[in-house]
């Protein structure tokens, strides 16, 4: 939905503003009280707004008398005890809730409750985290206090669905998600699409839930302006629901699952051993990627390597992964383009994430990857993830 925290904070804003006047109030915010608020707010937001706003009214069942909390209020106080007394160091790796709702009459009620919870005396924080989810499940199947997270919901889709996450410890109710065979692509052509950058930055793949629903992945920088950036992994659903991101995949989920299963998360661009600064490589640097091309193409895991081909002026000039690494490196010194660096490191680190990839394969532990990789976006990997109503 957003480009920076800023309007992310600006946008998430609007929705409070937009709930708490059709719900408490029965009317929409006029368009000026809203650009007070969003300064690009527009027809296209305000169906957002309508589609989110009616997807809570649903699930409140028409009840009144809230509160609506982003920067202060109940919101910030929750996330203080988090941080204080729980041991969360990353807020949406805990609980991805955009706005809070909590019912005024209860408002004092459900702070002193949270309060007396999370400072009983010889308490660790681990057993805090788990009484506070507990009491935010009780208090969201109640409708007392809502954590929302807000998800972006296509022009064309008519409403927005409602999910509930996190109520339960267990994952007795998770379903199936199974990575798409031969779906890993990581396409090494240069230049083709615009000069002097790859065509795609990303090491991209696809899931199949049990129902038949496909997911897209990827794994990238996503600011390309950064030379030397972390790659991240992120998830969207294809289909009906194409455009509303799952998020991006808890880097604790990825490193939990690869460590029990003898892996390690592939080191960011920045600390690579094997990636300089820019105009600092070596022949030792670039043998190593001429390796790694090499084992994978070797192995029995199919990736699509798309062309392995350097074009310049729709010429090609170059048809080997040595030329493609060698142009990569020039352009990146020449500073071609100001996304070149940041897109030729994060195809370097896709690289490492394919062999991740392969390596789990041969472990025959695919499956369990796609539950990661689904569940670790949506935050819900651990007892440890706090409850929310997801918006989408």
């Amino acid at each position: 939905m957003a480009t920076s925290a800023t309007e992310t904070a600006k946008q998430e804003n609007g929705s409070r503003i937009f709930l708490e006047s059709v719900i408490e109030k029965g009317v929409e915010p006029s368009d000026k009280e809203m650009i007070k608020v969003y300064d690009d707010y527009n027809l296209e937001w305000k169906m957002t707004y309508r589609k989110q706003v009616d997807a809570v009214k649903n699930y409140i069942k028409g009840e009144k008398g809230y509160e609506y909390s982003r920067d202060k209020g109940i919101m910030p106080f929750i996330e203080k005890i988090a941080f204080d007394n729980c041991g969360v160091s990353n807020k949406d790796r805990w609980n991805p809730m955009d706005i809070v709702m909590v019912k005024k009459s209860h408002k004092k009620v459900v702070e002193n409750t949270i309060r007396e919870l999370t400072n009983m005396e010889g308490m660790v924080n681990d057993a805090n985290l788990l009484i506070l989810n507990a009491y935010m499940r009780e208090t969201l199947e109640d409708k007392i206090l809502i954590g929302i997270s807000l998800k972006g919901i296509k022009l064309k889709k008519k409403k927005a669905d409602i999910e509930l996450s996190n109520m339960r410890g267990d994952k007795s109710t998770r379903i199936n998600i199974k990575p798409i065979e031969d779906s890993i692509k990581l396409n090494l052509t240069l230049g083709r699409k615009a000069p002097y950058l790859f065509d795609t930055g990303e090491l991209g793949f696809d899931l199949k839930t049990e129902s038949g629903a496909e997911i897209h992945g990827q794994s990238r920088n996503f600011q390309y302006s950064k030379a030397r950036n972390v790659v991240q992994t992120d998830l969207t659903p294809k289909g009906r629901d194409a455009g509303a991101k799952l998020g991006k995949v808890s880097t604790v989920a990825l490193d939990k699952f690869l460590t029990s299963i003898g892996l390690e998360r592939p080191k960011s661009a920045a600390r690579h051993p094997n990636i300089p600064l820019v105009g600092g490589w070596t022949d030792n640097h670039k043998q190593y990627w001429i390796n790694l091309y090499n084992e994978l193409k070797a192995s029995s895991f199919k990736i699509d390597f798309g062309e392995v081909a350097v074009y310049e002026n729709n010429v090609k000039i170059g048809d080997t992964f040595e030329e493609v690494l060698d142009k990569s490196i020039e352009y990146e010194t020449d500073n071609k383009d100001r996304s070149s660096a940041g897109r030729f490191s994060s195809k370097l680190i896709g690289m490492e994430w394919a062999k991740i990839w392969s390596q789990i394969s041969s472990k025959g532990k695919l499956e369990d990857w796609g539950k990661i990789l689904y569940y670790g976006a949506k935050k819900e990997f651990s007892s440890k993830n706090g409850p929310f109503l997801k918006i989408f």
